[in-house]
């Protein structure tokens, strides 16, 4: 809000109607003063205030009619001395009394009574002025404060009713001009009810006159009466209601009455608007107003619109009115995106013109909220529910004082809250977006239960508000229930992935169908919201019927009810929700035939699967959560897929857990099922590119991995081996896939001619990525504890940019090949081009058909899959990553490390049984002697195993690690390892950039000090915590401010391409986008950071494109800190440090998959960059430094610098006096080569 008293407000040269008051102020207090005017004329005493008064009159009128307002400290002037001039109405009379025995011809008593009417009439006129200007200044957001607004419109219309009352005390019953005063005086009374400033006896009296006036006798005009008509109506609804809008009483009286003046004046943009407004207040509140309807509204306003002055008081309410009403359309009549986009963006403009604290505000916010909501759900844009979350926190922080305006909040809090954790997938996604310091990990758990128990609360709430405020509108309480309603099914359909006992589950279900039940009891029969209602009340209680205790068949009559809802008419004129209706009675028909006493009826299934089909067909762009699993169901029983039934989740559209094939399904059938399938993953990937962040994008693209993994079992089973490739890619590394075609969308919209749209994308993408690093909080917010700010400020309206990118290249044909899969051929060649024999795709059993197995393209384009049994059973694997992830959450507890040590021996046994000793046994290398090269990409859990340490039989019954007899490396995706095959290949010579983050002892245990006599020209990076003042020489060349370090990082991918990074990687427990590297941190003995640092987090460097030149050498990254290879979840989309580098340019990158062992690690990082010193490409530099760790004999190269030897030495001393074995896989399986 301006401060318009602040001193640097002066204004400069004096206003027109500056001057005017000024002067006549200075008149008033001369008027005023007692024996003022003693020695003056009376006549020409009055005369001189007349025209005072007619200079201020000119002035207001001069102001308007130029389309300007005056700033606020002006019209408060205007104001004070409006009620001064009231005050000498009263001397004014007293001077004509004395004036007429004084001029010649003396006045008679109509001469003084006309003159004195005619001042009365010149300061009215000054009246509505100042009025006018006043409601200009509070709907503008540098105007009127609206918590001064209701007193200064109360007091100056107060006084205004004095000067009309001192009018007709003067005017006979017979004179005619006295209908003129009433009628103002009975709209002005109708304005003073606006802010609750009449008693009811007061607004009672103005309706008995407005009712008098109206009937034909008066002198008035016909617009006259009308308006006379609308305002007894709008002061009988005050005096029924005491002033309290959400009581229903007249409504519809009132809006009719306000129908009857727009038609009487349709010319009249205020009559318009006024009408529109009241209709959709009764629309609103639940009254039926003689067939009208939402559109009417629309209408009305839109017309008021086209006609209304811009400069008009009631231009910004129009506007919101007009908003409103078209939220009211969409949501009774349509849900296509482009309809919600253009209103969120109205709302979100009209939002913008009134101050925060105006009337109209609180019910513009809640219509973006439920709009934004809407579309989140919809198209699945986290960034859209998150902001709708913003703003009702916002909302709900300002405590309301109506009790039922807190329920509505807190109702549709709980739904919106719901909602953004059902289309995350995971209840502790950040649904604040505020960052880590902002929101730590350990607060964003348990979010469903709280909201489960905030939605019981509420509908207790709503009950009690019910019984003791029956004269609130039924159509807002019925509401208020509707939306418990919904979000208690939502909170069940949520928890149905086995997280809540079943008996939670149904008893939410009952909750919601109760709940449902009485907001349908209190809708009216005509609502346009009753269709809907008794849609979701089926839903609820077919839902119910699939509890254990329901009887056989009791689904069937909610399955004909919900299908003769879609032949009602109320539903037939209304498309995009009969589409909604007919897709709910497919899953309807489809639990009443699977629950009906008999079983299913022959056919059945077919005429289901030509519905279906229908149905997708009716929607074939559609990229929401609906779709993508009505596509997935499509495509299950394409194949005839017969899930056991999910219950809740099939009849919500929640995708099924994968089922077998029947083999009766036709081979048109399964080819169509993988189709419908891939086209569902297709979707996904069009969903993650408009995600406004890599977090929102993440979590979006997760989904796709278990997805991906069941068409691609299909895929198999089918032998369609080639499609199974396509398929697994479709679900692998969406979210970095989308960075790193950022480049390839703005080329594309370049060559469409598009660069306009080009720059505006850049720019948005790296506005987002800012908006979204670690801990990032708004400049100028506070940082405390609990500290408050505006979360709207943080969260403003995502700007859809991403969906306007991908509309224009869906309509050239871009798209797909922007997102679209890696051809087999492609893999092939890069297979070759890196000397690699094999890409095997690693498929856990969870979420396929199949039996797990390895899915192999060759070097020569073949495709083959090898079963692998052993991953049927994964209670190794399962074993591990738990006690992984209790190393993580408590890193210096002896016991935790103990039990992560013996799993990850009990897991190398497993993957050496289960998967590497299969794998071996047909691998072929290309070269005469060498070991077989696989690159691998493991999905799911698989990730997380060293597969270079897997136990294999060896001679003599001793086993050897895989190390020994294959050579891997790894990859997020065949696609991200075909873009590091085409960067030339990494080639080591004298400069390295070595970038120390770690401090203390631990800075002396690390590889760089190594390294920096390793490299004839190395550049050194240390944090600037802790370094000696005034050091001169030997010290470090730069800082590791994230600036600087990638500024760096660019230097060396266009000069020599070696970094190594010596630094602490604090990986968030939930969210892998905000892991980041920390420089110069100092670890507390509870593991946890301590002290000022520096960040570099994982979406920064995914952003990043190093410049690499095409002739080489390519960038080599090392990455020698805790598990930057390994996302702690989302494994399939591999959001990680070490993909990161990858997307952002890397030829290569060392990662790892633990927490690193400081002295082990720092040898194998030497070693491996001795090994690249001597021309071995990356994934045989580590091998090499593998080899050394697990052999006997550990002699150091005798290639190693005598300095670097000694280094080398102690690391190993180091090493073996604490007690370690250097041969344990612990100590140097975690590190693994991705990329090339």
């Amino acid at each position: 809000m301006i401060d318009y008293t602040h001193p640097g407000r002066g204004r400069g040269r004096e206003s027109e109607l500056a001057a005017a008051l000024r002067a006549a102020g200075d008149h008033a207090e001369r008027l005023l003063r007692p024996g003022a005017h003693a020695e003056a004329h009376p006549a020409t005493e009055f005369t001189d205030w007349y025209d005072t008064v007619q200079a201020v009159a000119d002035a207001c009128t001069g102001v308007i009619a130029a389309g300007d307002v005056p700033p606020p400290d002006e019209a408060r002037t205007l104001d004070t001395w409006l009620l001064r001039a009231t005050d000498c109405l009263g001397p004014c009379r007293r001077l004509l009394r004395e004036a007429r025995p004084l001029v010649e011809p003396p006045m008679s008593d109509d001469e003084v009574r006309d003159t004195y009417l005619a001042l009365l009439e010149l300061t009215h006129l000054v009246y509505e002025s100042a009025d006018h200007v006043r409601r200009t200044l509070a709907g503008r957001r540098d105007g009127i404060p609206p918590q001064e607004a209701p007193e200064r419109f109360v007091r100056s219309r107060i006084a205004h009713q004095d000067l009309m009352r001192r009018a007709l005390r003067l005017l006979p019953e017979e004179d005619a001009r006295r209908d003129e005063w009433r009628y103002r005086y009975v709209v002005l009374a109708q304005r003073v009810a606006e802010y609750g400033g009449d008693s009811p006896g007061e607004a009672e009296a103005a309706r008995v006159a407005a009712e008098e006036l109206a009937r034909p006798g008066s002198h008035l005009d016909d617009a006259q009466r009308a308006q006379l008509r609308a305002a007894g109506a709008a002061l009988a609804t005050h005096v029924h209601t005491g002033g309290d809008a959400a009581r229903a009483t007249g409504a519809a009286d009132l809006a009719l009455a306000h129908r009857a003046v727009w038609q009487a004046a349709p010319d009249d943009p205020l009559a318009a608007a006024r009408f529109g407004a009241e209709l959709l207040r009764a629309i609103t509140v639940g009254e039926s107003v003689d067939g009208l309807g939402p559109q009417d509204a629309v209408a009305a306003l839109e017309h008021a619109v086209r006609i209304m002055d811009p400069g008009s008081p009631e231009w910004s309410e129009t506007l919101a009115a007009r908003a409103l009403a078209r939220t009211q359309v969409i949501g009774t009549w349509s849900a296509r995106e482009r309809d919600i986009g253009a209103v969120v963006l109205e709302l979100d403009g009209v939002r913008s013109l009134l101050p925060p604290g105006h009337p109209l505000t609180a019910p513009v916010d809640l219509a973006l909220v439920q709009l934004l909501s809407l579309r989140g759900s919809g198209e699945g844009s986290l960034s859209d529910i998150r902001s709708a979350l913003a703003m009702l926190r916002r909302a709900r922080a300002q405590h309301p004082a109506d009790p039922l305006h807190r329920l509505v909040l807190d109702a549709v809090f709980a739904q919106v809250h719901t909602a953004f954790h059902y289309h995350a997938g995971a209840d502790d996604a950040d649904c604040t977006g505020t960052g880590d310091e902002a929101t730590p990990a350990q607060d964003r758990a348990g979010h469903a239960a709280r909201t489960r128990q905030l939605l019981r609360l509420c509908v207790d709430r709503a009950r009690r508000l019910a019984d003791t405020r029956e004269d609130h509108s039924p159509e807002l309480l019925a509401l208020v229930q509707h939306t418990l309603g919904w979000s208690l099914l939502m909170a069940a359909t949520y928890t149905d992935d086995g997280r809540l006992a079943g008996d939670e589950r149904y008893a939410l279900l009952s909750e919601a169908g109760t709940a449902l039940t009485e907001s349908l009891s209190r809708t009216d029969e005509r609502s346009p919201q009753r269709a809907g209602r008794e849609l979701l009340l089926h839903i609820a209680r077919l839902a119910e019927a699939q509890a254990p205790t329901a009887p056989p068949g009791a689904a069937r009559a909610h399955a004909d009810a919900i299908g003769r809802l879609v032949e009602r008419p109320d539903v037939a004129s209304r498309p995009p929700f009969r589409d909604t209706v007919r897709a709910v009675h497919f899953y309807a028909e489809t639990l009443a035939a699977r629950t009906a006493p008999g079983g299913e009826v022959p056919g059945d299934r077919d005429r289901r699967l030509r519905r279906m089909e229908e149905a997708v067909a009716a929607r074939p762009d559609a990229v929401d959560t609906p779709a993508l699993d009505l596509r997935m169901q499509l495509a299950r029983a394409q194949r005839a897929v017969d899930p056991a039934p999910a219950g809740l989740g099939d009849l919500l559209v929640r995708a099924s857990r994968p089922g077998t094939s029947s083999a009766a399904a036709s081979r048109e059938g399964r080819e169509r099922s993988r189709r419908t399938g891939q086209e569902a993953l297709g979707l996904l990937a069009r969903r993650v590119l408009v995600q406004e962040a890599a977090a929102d994008a993440v979590l979006t693209a997760e989904r796709a991995g278990p997805l991906s993994r069941e068409v691609a079992g299909w895929c198999v089973e089918d032998g369609a081996l080639e499609e199974a490739v396509g398929t697994l890619e479709r679900g692998r590394a969406l979210a970095l896939h989308t960075e790193m075609a950022t480049v390839d969308v703005l080329r594309t919209l370049t060559g469409l001619g598009r660069a306009d749209l080009a720059g505006e994308w850049r720019a948005w993408r790296d506005a987002a990525h800012r908006q979204n690093r670690a801990g990032h909080r708004p400049e100028g917010t506070p940082d405390g504890s609990g500290a408050a700010w505006d979360s709207y400020a943080e969260h403003p309206v995502p700007e859809r940019l991403g969906a306007r990118v991908r509309a224009v290249l869906e309509e050239h044909g871009a798209l797909e090949t922007l997102l679209g899969t890696v051809p087999v051929a492609e893999i092939a060649a890069a297979l070759r081009g890196t000397g690699n024999d094999e890409l095997v795709y690693l498929l856990p059993t969870r979420n396929s058909p199949v039996s797990g197995g390895a899915l192999r393209v060759r070097r020569d384009g073949g495709v083959r899959w090898t079963p692998l049994a052993g991953l049927a059973d994964p209670a190794a694997l399962d074993a591990y990553t738990g006690a992984l992830e209790l190393l993580l959450s408590a890193p210096r507890a002896e016991a935790a490390e103990h039990a992560w040590r013996a799993r990850l021996d009990e897991l190398c046994d497993w993957a050496g049984r289960a998967v590497v000793g299969p794998l071996t046994r047909d691998a072929r290398g290309a070269g005469a002697d060498g070991p077989p090269r696989l690159v691998l990409v493991p999905l799911g859990a698989l990730a997380a195993v060293p597969w270079s340490a897997a136990a294999l039989p060896g001679p003599g019954g001793r086993a050897v690690r895989a190390v020994g007899r294959l050579v891997l490396s790894t990859a997020p995706s065949a696609r991200m390892f075909v873009a590091a095959a085409g960067r030339p290949p990494v080639r080591a010579g004298d400069g390295a950039l070595l970038v120390l983050g770690l401090t203390g002892a631990q800075a002396r245990s690390s590889s760089s000090r190594a390294l920096h006599r390793l490299y004839p020209r190395p550049r050194l990076l240390a944090p600037e915590a802790g370094r000696p003042a005034g050091r001169t020489g030997g010290g470090p060349d730069g800082t590791t401010r994230p600036a600087e370090v990638l500024d760096e990082i660019r230097r060396a991918a266009l000069a020599h391409g070696i970094v190594d990074v010596s630094a602490h990687l604090l990986p968030d427990p939930s969210d892998s986008w905000r892991s980041h590297l920390a420089f110069g941190t100092v670890m507390g003995p509870d593991g946890t950071p301590a002290g000022d640092m520096d960040r570099l987090s994982v979406q920064t460097i995914a952003a990043q494109r190093f410049p690499v030149p095409a002739d080489g050498p390519g960038l080599c990254v090392s990455l020698a800190s805790c598990m930057n290879g390994l996302p702690r979840r989302h494994h399939d989309e591999s959001f990680t440090m070490a993909a990161a580098f990858l997307a952002g340019g890397a030829s290569s990158v060392l990662g790892s998959l633990w927490p690193v062992r400081l002295h082990a690690t720092a040898l194998v990082d030497l070693l491996f960059h001795h090994g690249l010193r001597t021309g071995h490409p990356p994934v045989d530099a580590l091998r090499r430094a593998q080899l050394w760790m697990v052999g006997p004999a550990r002699e150091l190269p005798a290639s190693l610098p005598a300095d670097v030897r000694r280094l080398a030495a102690g690391l190993l001393d180091a090493l073996t006096a604490s007690g370690h074995d250097p041969a344990d896989p612990a100590c140097w399986a975690g590190l693994v080569a991705v990329g090339r």
